[in-house]
């Protein structure tokens, strides 16, 4: 591949990656600090980008510079932010996760694949007590701080800011259609979860623990909903039927690894989690090319129950309630 085509589809990948409303040349000159004139020569390969502007434009767009050089390689660029045990751990983790969502949605089509292990994070926010428990657990368990080692959790120390900024993800991610795969283990994880807190006396009263399993049935009831309207809303709204499409599939043989595969336009990204609470992503398109292939072979071993399968819809949600029932009995006779 010559050296000018091979600049010339580099721009065309960054483009790839711009919102529809953003000038290509304007950004590019941001980024190298040139005028936009001189960014339109190097889109159109008249002049050569220098190996300091490829290093610029690679750091801000996280794309291979293997690719630009036409190199067989086996390695793939992900990028992503760690947590760590700060006092305002919480906020990173809202406002990273809510400036996703806001960018895969400024495209004009835009669709999340998801597979779950569990159920997502995102998916409480709409329940704030269920969100608070999430964080809890994750502050406590997951990254080990000091100050949460004795105490106790309790539904009714909520933060405000924390329930207004975690509405806006959850509003932000029902802005984009999706197709989930799940599996009735999918809701073991926050099951165990309180089991644990249960088991070693950490929350305050036993009214927190009711209080967990009566939002998560809600939570339960108001996906199936979903699925059964075939689109997205807002717990606790009329349900609008011009809002974001939801598909959703039954499958207890593929196990799910929290993986999100996103469609933008022309443009793809794949989510990996890791480390429980953190992920990281990659544009490479090999990658994203694989991955959808594989949650397309997945859709297609799948039972789809929304819309469609009511009685494959009932018997799932039947059997994630009864979960709920059974632990919730549990601890009244505990």
């Amino acid at each position: 591949m010559h050296q000018d085509n091979a600049q010339v589809l580099y721009f065309q990948q960054i483009k790839k990656l711009l919102p529809p409303h953003l000038n290509v040349a304007d950004e590019i000159a941001k980024v190298l600090e040139i005028t936009a004139d001189s960014a339109y020569r190097r889109i159109r390969g008249e002049k050569q980008i220098t190996f300091e502007d490829l290093l610029k434009l690679s750091g801000r767009y996280k794309l291979s510079i293997d690719q630009f050089l036409n190199l067989q390689g086996n390695g793939f660029i992900f990028s992503g932010k760690l947590s760590h045990s700060s006092g305002n751990f919480i906020e990173q983790y809202l406002t990273n996760m809510l400036k996703e969502f806001d960018f895969i949605r400024s495209f004009n089509h835009s669709h999340i694949y998801f597979l779950p292990n569990d159920i997502p994070p995102f998916a409480y926010f709409q329940f704030p007590e269920l969100s608070a428990f999430t964080f809890f657990y994750y502050m406590k368990s997951l990254l080990n701080l000091g100050e949460l080692k004795d105490q106790k959790f309790s539904v009714k120390c909520l933060n405000a800011a924390h329930v207004k900024l975690g509405k806006k993800v959850q509003e932000s991610f029902n802005n984009i259609s999706s197709t989930e795969i799940w599996g009735t283990d999918s809701i073991d994880s926050i099951l165990r979860h309180i089991a644990f807190y249960r088991d070693t006396q950490a929350f305050e009263s036993m009214e927190d623990i009711l209080c967990l399993y009566d939002n998560l049935d809600n939570l339960i009831t108001h996906i199936e909903k979903q699925a059964e309207l075939g689109f997205k809303f807002t717990y606790g709204e009329i349900p609008v039927k011009n809002s974001a499409s939801f598909r959703m599939y039954y499958n207890d043989l593929i196990t799910g690894d929290n993986c999100m595969f996103a469609e933008m336009g022309i443009s793809k990204v794949t989510y990996i989690n890791h480390n429980l609470i953190n992920f990281m992503f990659t544009r490479d398109e090999e990658f994203n090319n694989y991955t959808k292939a594989t949650f397309e072979n997945a859709i297609r071993k799948s039972t789809q129950i929304s819309m469609v399968g009511e009685k494959s819809r009932a018997r799932f949600f039947t059997q994630l309630r009864k979960k709920i029932r059974t632990q919730k009995e549990a601890i009244i006779h505990y």
